[in-house]
Order: structure tokens, then sequence, then C-alpha cells
């Protein structure tokens, strides 16, 4: 080693060094002190986050209605069908805080979820496992969902907490833990194939028929209230066909950042001799199967329904599980880096569609989490301007997307209700949800279908967002602003800009005809 090696190394701080780095990137993060310093970490990271809404989904808003209307009119409806019992309720139970309480109760949730993801990552011995901890603990899709009032979390935890008792070897705690995640999302049944191979190759078959009578029994104990409400229909769900470009842009965009799915397809790239052992580890090492499984059949179930992204969630621990075993330490290191930074800034574009174009207008930007915060409060500005607007007495307002938030901010000075029970609405309070400003004598409601639009038509002036005509257009076929009968008008409301904060006019930015 020469003088000036030397004396570089004693100027640098020992963490600095290569071994210093090494003994980070291994330290077990399941010790008491450790965890404790990553938990705080988490959670300090979380909460300055909170305190801006129940999330920019209009479903968050759905599950603080339902747990409101559970309280004031002692009535369970589902926030969406086919119904998420388990975090319904359990929302329901501290609705009453608001959304700093349900959003930190979600980050509880998250919490247990990263202990398990944690003690798993030390049982199935990666290398490298406090970076592997970190990435997961900071993805910005997972951040993101691990702060708002939505099921995501919840199923996300409990499928950890399944796979963390199969490793230990206890399959009731697993059968228990896999049926709490059903009844928080129906699709995290999926896991049950993965995990019924584990309990078979881990030569305990004797325990199959246990572990999937406790998790068909904890699912259908939870569903009791709403398959009693709804029958069979409760299994009804939200199915519209998507477009393969807005995939791409969901996955690219919306999962890991422009950036971080480069840096992550990169590292794949680089990586890809290291992944030819992958099918040979599959037969062999259990582990190994759950994870390439668990990838496999969560793609195929997004790809079967690819409205949000947030529907991958599952696939990241087992995604994150995959790489910290097959890609170098180094590609590791990098590619978390650049999926963590993309969540601040990463690249953007102005022009939505996929191709070769929107490469062209590609720039610096938000990142996830700064473009999530922005949102909800430009969701919030948008909610208020409806609030102030003057209307005649007798009129009807559609709002559209914005609807269950309006709804939730205004229950204490609206009287809130149906139009009509309909078993078949997706969302009972919201699709069939009304808002009645008494005093005013004006209704609000998210969309209406022909005949009710019709029937509301012939007692006063008709109001509709942009959003409103469009989802009219799209789910009920026929366009508000044609129908106007003399003498009650139909009038289009156009702030200029989406519940968003995009730009978005017909108009102008103008209230017109």
């Amino acid at each position: 080693m020469s003088m000036a090696t030397a004396a570089e190394q004693q100027r640098s701080p020992a963490w600095l060094s290569r071994a210093g780095i090494e003994r980070a990137f291994n330290l077990d993060l399941t010790r008491g002190r450790a965890f404790a310093l990553l938990a705080l970490a988490f959670v300090a990271s979380r909460v300055p986050w909170i305190d801006n809404g129940y999330g920019t989904k209009p479903d968050a808003w759905r599950i603080a209605l339902s747990g409101y209307w559970l309280w004031d009119k002692h009535e369970f409806y589902p926030s969406r069908l086919p119904g998420y019992p388990i975090p319904e309720f359990s929302y329901a139970l501290v609705i009453k805080g608001g959304w700093l309480a349900t959003n930190s109760l979600t980050i509880a949730v998250s919490l247990l979820g990263l202990w398990f993801f944690t003690n798993i990552v030390r049982e199935v011995r990666l290398p490298s496992p406090a970076l592997v901890v970190v990435g997961f603990a900071f993805q910005p899709l997972l951040w993101i969902n691990s702060m708002n009032t939505m099921d995501y979390a919840w199923a996300l935890t409990f499928i950890l907490g399944a796979y963390y008792f199969l490793l230990r070897g206890n399959i009731f705690l697993a059968g228990l833990m896999l049926g709490l995640a059903v009844a928080s999302r129906i699709p995290s049944s999926a896991f049950l194939l993965p995990y019924c191979i584990y309990v078979w190759r881990s030569g305990r078959r004797g325990e199959l028929r246990g572990f999937v009578v406790s998790v068909v029994a904890v699912a259908v104990i939870a569903f009791s209230p709403i398959m009693w409400r709804y029958g069979p229909s409760f299994l009804n769900f939200y199915d519209a066909s998507v477009g393969y470009r807005d995939v791409v842009r969901l996955v690219a965009k919306d999962a890991f950042g422009l950036a971080g799915t480069m840096a992550l397809g990169l590292g794949i790239l680089v990586s890809l001799p290291r992944f030819v052992k992958l099918p040979r580890d599959v037969m062999r090492d259990r582990d190994v199967m759950v994870w390439a499984l668990a990838v496999v059949l969560i793609i195929c179930v997004f790809l079967r329904l690819p409205h949000e992204a947030a529907y991958l969630i599952p696939l990241f621990p087992f995604g994150f599980l995959l790489i910290g075993r097959y890609f170098r330490t180094g590609v590791l290191a990098c590619v978390i880096a650049v999926m963590l930074f993309a969540g601040f800034v990463d690249f953007t574009t102005t022009n939505h569609k996929v191709g070769l174009s929107s490469v062209r207008h590609l720039r610096v930007g938000q990142g996830m989490l700064l473009s999530n915060r922005n949102t909800m409060r430009s969701q919030l500005a948008y909610t208020h301007r409806i609030e102030a607007m003057d209307v005649p007495a007798n009129s009807t307002v559609i709002i559209g997307f914005s609807y269950p938030q309006f709804a939730v901010l205004n229950r204490n000075r609206m009287e809130l209700g149906l139009v009509r029970k309909d078993k078949s609405s997706i969302s009972q309070l919201t699709d069939m949800g009304k808002a009645v400003d008494t005093e005013r004598r004006v209704t609000y409601v998210w969309l209406y279908d022909y005949a009710d639009f019709m029937r509301a038509l012939g007692s006063g002036p008709i109001y509709y967002t942009l959003d409103g005509g469009r989802s009219t257009l799209a789910l009920y076929h026929y366009r508000p602003g044609l129908l106007g009968m003399p003498p009650h008008q139909v009038h289009l409301i156009d702030f200029g800009t989406a519940p968003s904060g995009e730009q978005d006019t017909a108009g102008g930015g103008r209230q017109e005809r």
C-alpha cells in the first residue's frame, strides 16, 4: 500500500471504506437496536406526508365514507365490491380521528410488514440483507401506499406474515395470515398455490388440508357481512379493458418511476448470466420457487385487470428477494439507489402517449412521492371549488371523480343518502350516493344513468364537470350537454383543470351552458 493511499484512508471515515460499506450492507436488521433505528426512520419518513387527505384515489375516500356511514347510520356497505373487510372494519374503528388516524394505522400495519420482511431476509440468508431491506422499506410505490387509507399495505403485510410463518414451520399461523390477506384483498388468494407447494416440498403434506381450511375459514368469516347483504353478487368488480400502452405507462412510470424502471432493466440485463441459474434453483430450492412463482402469478393477475400500478404491490418483496440473490452487490446498490431517488426526482414527459414522441419530451421533474403529495393537494383544492359554487335552488351537480372526497368533507353539513339501492353497483355509497344541501336544496352526485338524469332534469337545472361528462359518456353512453330541456337547462362546469390539477379545459376555464 502506498503512503498516499494509507493517508487517504486515514482521512476517510471508516464507514466510507469498502469494508465499512460491506459491513453496513450485511447488517442484521432484525436485532433489537438495529430494527428500532430502521423502524424510527420508516415512521419518521412517513409522518410528514399523512396530513394531506386519505389518498389520491377515490377508493381511499370510499373507504373513509364506508367507515363514517357505519358510525352514523349503523349500516355497513363495503367501499366497493367485492369488499375489503379487514382494512374496512379496522379503518372504521379509528375513522373519527380523520385521515391522521387512518393513515397512521396504515403506517403501523406497514411497519409490521417490514418486520416480517426483515426476518424473511434473515431466514433465507440473502447476501447484503440490509441493502435489500432498505430498498423494500423506501421503494416509492410502497412508500406511498404505506401512508394512505387503502388496503394494499394490509394485504402485503399478511402475505409476508404467511410466508414468514411458513419459514418458521408454523403452518396454522401461516394459514391464518393468508386468510387475513385474502380478506384484505381477494387477489391475495393467488398465493395459495406457491404456499401450498412450499408446504408440500417441506415434507408436511399431511398439514396441507389444515392450511387450506384455515385460509378459507378466515376469509369466509371476514366476508360474511358482505355476503349476507349481497349474496353471490358480492363478487362483482369493476371490469374494463385497458390498452397495452396504458399498461406500459403504469408499469414504467407509476410502479418504479422512469429512472427506476431503466435502472432495474439495466440491472437485469447485466445480471442475465446469473439469472441463467434461476430455473435450476426453482427446482432445487423451495424458497426460490415461491419467489419466482409469486412474481409470475402477480404479473398474470395484474395483466387481467391492469387498472392501477398498486395492483403489483404483492410482487415487490419477492422481486427484491430475487434481485437480492441474483444481482451482484454493486449492481443491486446502484439499482436501489436510483429507484429510491426516483421517488423525489425523476424523468417526466408532457406527452402521456407511449412511443418515441414521449422520449423526445422527457425532462427532469418531480418523482412519485412529490407528485403524489401535489396531486392530493390539487384534488382538495378542486373539491373546495365545487363547494364554493353558487348554483340555484333545486339544482343537481354531477361531480364525477371528486364525489367520494366531496361527500366525506361535507358529511357534517349535508345529508348523505342513496339515489336508490342497487346491488349491481360496484360502490353503493358513491356510485348510487348523493349529498344533499338541504338549506340550499342542491343535490350532488357522482354520475347519473340516463333515467335518473331525466328525472333530475324535470326538477331543476343540472350542472356537470368535465370529468362527470366524460365518465357519463363512457359508462352510460349519453352526453349530458345534449339533453337540455327548457325551461331547465344543463350547464358545463369548466374550471380549466382536472381534479389532479393538470390542465383540462373545454371552454377556457369558465362555467358555460
